[in-house]
Formats: C-alpha cells, sequence, structure tokens
C-alpha cells in the first residue's frame, strides 16, 4: 500500500482507463446477455433509442475519457474517502449508484424520477440495473485497488490492453461495414 496521497493525473489516467475498458466490456455482456437488440427494435422503445448498429453507438466507447474526466475531478476531491484501502471501493460505488443510476438530477431511463416521467414499463427500466450495477461495481473496486496499489504493474497492463480494445474495436467495427 502506497501511502501517500494520490495526485490528480494518477486518479485521472487510472480513471479513464478502468472505465472505459469496464464500460465497454460490461457494455457488450450486457448487449448479449439481457437482449438489447431485440428490445431496441421493439415500437415503443425504437423511436427513443438509437438501434445497436448505429454508428454513434458504436463510438460510444471513444467518449467515455471524457465522462472519465468528470468522474475523475469528484474521485480527486473525495480521494480522503474514496481511496481508503479499508472500504473506498464500497463508498464509490454507492455514490455511482444512488447519485448515478437511482436518483440523478434529470429523469433518465433506470432512475425513479426515470419510472415517474417515463411512459415505459417499470420492467423496462430494471431490466439496465444489473449492466450498471456491475459495471459501477468493477470500476469502482478496480480503481480504488489501482490508485490504492500504484506498484501493480501487471494490473496495470491488464487494463491498458482493455482499454486499447475499447479503442481499436469499435474502429474495426466500423471499417468492417
Amino acid at each position: 500500500m502506497n501511502n501517500s496521497q494520490p495526485s490528480f493525473w494518477s486518479i485521472l489516467y487510472r480513471t479513464i482507463i478502468t472505465h472505459s475498458a469496464t464500460y465497454f466490456l460490461i457494455g457488450i455482456l450486457a448487449s448479449i446477455f439481457l437482449g438489447y437488440s431485440e428490445r431496441m427494435l421493439r415500437p415503443d422503445i425504437a423511436p427513443i433509442i438509437r438501434q445497436i448498429t448505429d454508428p454513434i453507438l458504436m463510438v460510444s466507447p471513444w467518449i467515455q475519457p471524457i465522462r472519465a474526466l468528470l468522474l475523475a475531478i469528484v474521485f480527486y476531491l473525495l480521494k480522503d474517502v474514496l481511496f481508503n484501502p479499508k472500504n473506498g471501493w464500497l463508498v464509490m460505488w454507492i455514490m455511482l449508484v444512488v447519485v448515478g443510476v437511482l436518483s440523478p438530477f434529470g429523469a433518465s431511463w433506470g432512475s425513479i424520477e426515470g419510472m415517474i416521467f417515463f411512459s415505459l414499463p417499470i420492467v423496462d427500466h430494471i431490466v439496465g440495473w444489473p449492466e450498471v450495477f456491475l459495471q459501477t461495481l468493477l470500476l469502482s473496486t478496480i480503481l480504488t485497488h489501482w490508485v490504492n496499489h500504484p506498484e501493480n504493474k501487471r494490473l496495470g497492463v491488464i487494463m491498458t490492453i482493455g482499454f486499447v480494445a475499447t479503442i481499436l474495436l469499435p474502429l474495426l467495427a466500423l471499417l468492417s461495414r
């Protein structure tokens, strides 16, 4: 365990890599196992969501570093709590689930406000929970471990390979169209 406080840059690059790679991996698995392709074709959902083959949706992993930058700012401001080896991962995960998924300030799909404002059945809101709960859990556990143990070179290599795949695979998919 490294006892020095992590720098902003240390948190930033690890957040970009970890968030992007876990977002991509869990997104692919969720689209396969939760039947997103079929769900997106439903007449009540198709008009409000891009199809899985839409180029913008295909390159969404490329936008995740921007999102990760915003997360890293918050993580840095809360570094004393989040990068605490005792339970920092749990605090981060609960924060992401509560503020980012269940009760963001706007009505979003899967949130409590979304269940109130959207006329979709409740099941359509909760079907995506396994994806976002698992992705935020992986982000929280991997990131806090990596920040707390910067000497773990193997984790850095694995996550960097995952990040590179996250960037290259959508490019290959677009080029093959």
